[in-house]
């Protein structure tokens, strides 16, 4: 460590432009950032209930996530508000029906619009004026200032033709597979011994919707609409006391595909440009999107505000300009090096990688406090030996110990590994390359530009007699010397009441996933969901499906009967808890065609009692087969293209009374399970899966995983101790501080119902990774002391007072770093900040007041066995 010192003070410049180069390569991987905050996405692919799912999704399409809007008017029922509706719809459209050539045609357009001299925003509406879709993009995407003004520069119309690209771009991906509606839906009508399926709304021979604009239109459509009973709660809400019909919806399914951001953004978008309409949008892909936007949000506030907190510290620790720009400099390089290289190789920012930054900000903050304190205490030896050769003296002891002391902190994160859970693998290791690199910069930048700048004592500092003057830091650790030395007994008491009442909060502790957990109780999207499923009985759902065991089995009589059995028992009363809002599956279609076949009486919508009536009418229904899979389109999310399996589509909806999470997910699976286990005829089997049971498992492997890491990292804590101080009761010592404090962070989350989740399912380690670092100062400080021949009580009092107040200055920028997480939108980062800042202040409390009390109370020797010389040890 001393050679390394030395060449960096020899040669500090060179030094400081090979940081700087570092710099420059890896932040310019920060422009491939991206962002990724699916929760499907976090789990292992090997795991047999995703494979399930993937399976499924094959098979019938992903019918679980979709994107649900709730369209109302103050006039539903009127011509203006069909008219905007429409136009709603056909904008969505847009992006499902992708007609290469007309987009050909559009671009052409646009660039003879664009070739003319004083081009403006009028010039495009007109030239498109027989393409109002277009018209409506136009004016969507294009700023106010392009609107107003009578010409449009070059660069105007260079970045408005960059959006009309990326629009062609979005529309090519296909990411939307189906679009349902009132307006496009289809419904079945029996007539002269056929069945066929019927537009609700008509089209013209182009293939445009004749839009109802008469009473007598409105009338007939609205009679059309409510004759199919699987519309209502489906296509259509009412009010529950009235029955009259309240809200339109719009229900988007999206192909399978890994990212759909973009087009939740394209879709927000042209929701927002209905003004006159009020649209409630919810859905799976509509909140992970919101997690996508929250995760931005926070690293843009919670950055600069964690930086400026590090700045106050570090200005009420060493009073002077470079004891505020070296360290903040140190941060800064950390942050940049960590993300620029997560760009380079292509990972994405998660929900977790939300609580990086001010991680990374803390973890540096506490090794360039170290490292520039040693200078400032060594400061009398540099100025007699000089910068050159004094620097590399007064740090060799500090280096090595913040070294190691990453090391351990290193492990500590790495033991993430053994995490099945993809997001919090990812945590784990930038989490513990930071750490490196924050002790890299640290103990090379510093040293560098303290050999460069003129070598001074902050002025704030020294009193008039040029005697250093007593803080408040410095009286405070006088009376924690006090506590720790003379009422040690007092302190392990008082330490054993709070471990009791802690371990009662951790038997109260809860395991919750529950994608409304991560919002505010007034935040909009957590409103949304509540709102649609009230309105139609669900936002997200999952899939039963029925095998038959034989090919065309789902046609058979029995076999439908038994499936709507099972759909009554999901939504009766008596299963109110199983949060069931609606059912959708083949039957529908079934009960729809003997209901179409008998003039459309409500009596017979249920299924026939004649098992040729249903092989009859499948034979004569007439339905489009677009990818010739022979399944009707309509059918394919319900039944195989055999027609041996049948897919009953099942809403959950979340109730005002509060979220539904991961535990009472957990009972309403089993409890289908044990009913389907029971009632359902051989030889029919079974299979449950789709997003909850996703998010289930997925809480699963967080307590696991949370469990594996917390043990491997305590193991390896010890056993580093052990090793450094090459005494086994060194090791105990040190866990006494960890230890407690992760007990009094479950206990306070059990004891105020915080949910063990993604986010705070990492205190623990964080806990450990960062709490070790004081309790190796400490206790390598207390060993240097005591070498000096004192008692105990003298050598534990000369400790804290050498240590302790890098150890509360770097505890003032985790606590205060971590606190500014409570600006967050996410409620599981607030309390994650909350809770993190609570734990900092433990870990410190365990560090000077714990650790110094259990050293009083064992009087435990800590010196090197016999024999070992004292420069095979740390001595700082």
């Amino acid at each position: 460590m001393n050679s390394y010192l030395k060449f960096i003070t020899k040669r500090p410049v060179l030094v400081l432009i090979g940081l700087l180069a570092i710099t420059v390569a890896l932040s310019y991987g920060m422009r491939n950032l991206q962002f990724n905050s699916s929760v499907e996405a976090f789990m292992p692919k090997t795991d047999a209930d995703y494979i399930k799912y993937a399976k499924n999704r094959e098979v019938f399409g992903d019918n679980g996530r979709f994107m649900i809007m709730a369209v109302s008017a103050d006039n539903l029922w009127s011509a203006h508000t069909f008219k905007k509706f429409n136009y709603l719809l056909t904008d969505m459209e847009e992006y499902k029906d992708v007609d290469t050539q007309k987009e050909q045609t559009r671009l052409s357009g646009f660039n003879e619009v664009a070739t003319r001299n004083s081009a403006c925003m009028k010039d495009f509406y007109d030239r498109f004026s027989d393409d109002p879709v277009f018209v409506r993009f136009l004016e969507r995407k294009a700023p106010t200032g392009f609107k107003s003004t009578d010409k449009l520069s070059e660069g105007a119309i260079n970045n408005l033709k960059t959006l009309v690209l990326e629009d062609m771009k979005l529309k090519r991906a296909k990411m939307i597979d189906t679009i349902i509606s009132p307006f496009n839906a289809e419904d079945i009508t029996g007539k002269n011994d056929t069945l066929k399926a019927y537009d609700l709304v008509k089209k013209d021979e182009n293939g445009n919707r004749i839009i109802p604009h008469t009473l007598e239109g409105i009338e007939l459509f609205k009679k059309r609409l409510t004759s199919n009973p699987a519309f209502k709660k489906g296509i259509y809400a009412t009010d529950p006391e009235t029955g009259r019909i309240t809200d339109f919806a719009i229900i988007i399914k999206f192909a399978v595909c890994p990212e759909r951001a973009k087009m939740v953004d394209e879709l927000n978008d042209i929701v927002k440009s209905y003004k006159n309409l009020t649209i409630i949008v919810s859905g799976v892909p509509f909140l992970d999107k919101r997690f996508g936007d929250y995760i931005q949000d926070d690293l843009r506030r919670n950055v600069p505000l964690v930086i400026l907190v590090a700045t106050i510290v570090f200005f009420f620790n060493f009073r002077s300009i470079r004891g505020v720009i070296l360290p903040l400099t140190t941060l800064l390089l950390s942050e940049l090096w960590t993300f620029g290289l997560m760009g380079h190789l292509g990972y994405k920012i998660t929900t977790v990688g939300g609580t990086l930054p001010p991680l990374l900000v803390a973890v540096g903050s506490s090794y360039a406090i170290h490292v520039l304190n040693q200078y400032y205490a060594d400061f009398d030896l540099i100025t007699r030996k000089g910068k050159q050769k004094g620097i590399p003296i007064a740090m060799s002891h500090i280096t090595t110990t913040i070294m190691l002391a990453g090391l351990t902190t290193f492990a500590a994160f790495m033991t993430f590994l053994t995490s099945k859970v993809s997001a919090m693998l990812e945590w784990g290791v930038f989490s513990a390359i930071g750490v490196i690199f924050a002790v890299f910069i640290s103990i090379t930048f510093i040293p560098a530009s303290l050999a460069l700048l003129p070598h001074r004592y902050p002025s704030l500092l020294i009193g008039k007699r040029n005697i250093l003057k007593t803080s408040v830091v410095d009286k405070a650790l006088a009376l924690i010397a006090k506590i720790a030395v003379r009422h040690h007994k007092k302190v392990f008491v008082v330490a054993g009441i709070v471990f009791c009442i802690a371990v009662a909060g951790m038997l109260r502790l809860k395991v919750d996933t529950d994608m409304l957990h991560y919002f505010k109780d007034d935040d909009s999207a957590k409103i949304n969901v509540l709102k649609i499923g009230h309105k139609f009985g669900g936002e997200w759902g999952f899939n039963i499906t029925i095998d038959s065991k034989k090919i065309d089995g789902v046609k058979q009589r029995d076999f439908l009967k038994t499936v709507e059995r099972l759909r009554r028992w999901l939504v009766a009363d008596a299963n109110k808890d199983l949060r069931v809002g609606r059912t959708d599956a083949f039957s529908d279609f079934i009960k729809r065609m003997h209901m179409a076949m008998h003039n459309d009486d409500p009596n017979y919508y249920k299924i026939p009692e004649n098992r040729l009536d249903i092989l009859d009418y499948l034979e004569i229904y007439s339905g489009e087969d677009s990818d010739s899979d022979g399944r009707v389109d309509v059918f394919e999310p319900f039944v195989d293209p055999d027609f041996q399996k049948c897919n009953i589509l099942v809403r959950l909806a979340t109730k005002s009374a509060g979220t539904l999470g991961t535990t009472e997910t957990n009972n309403i699976m089993r409890k289908i399970r044990q009913h389907l286990a029971v009632s359902l005829p051989a030889p029919y089997s079974f299979e449950v899966t789709g997003f909850p049971i996703i998010n289930s498992r997925l809480a699963h492997y967080i307590v696991t995983g949370q469990m594996q890491g917390l043990f491997l990292s305590l193991l390896i804590v010890l056993l580093v101790i052990i090793l450094l101080f090459r005494r086994v009761k060194a090791g105990p010592l040190a866990l006494i501080d960890m230890g407690m404090t992760i007990i009094i962070n479950f206990g306070i989350m059990g004891w105020f119902s915080i949910s063990l989740d993604m986010v705070t399912s990492i205190i623990a380690a964080i806990t450990i990774g960062i709490g070790v670092d004081d309790t190796i100062h400490f206790l390598n400080r207390y060993r240097s002391v005591k070498n000096e021949n004192i008692s105990i009580p003298d050598a534990v009092e000369k400790t804290i007072y050498l240590s302790g107040k890098a150890i509360l200055f770097t505890s003032l920028a985790l606590i205060f770093g971590f606190l500014v997480m409570v600006t967050s939108h996410f409620l599981p980062m607030v309390l994650f900040g909350i809770l993190v800042s609570l734990t900092m202040v433990n870990t410190t409390i365990g560090s000077i007041v714990l650790v110094p009390a259990a050293i009083r109370l064992t009087e435990i020797d800590l010196s090197p066995p016999k024999g070992a010389e004292k420069r095979k040890y740390i001595n700082l």
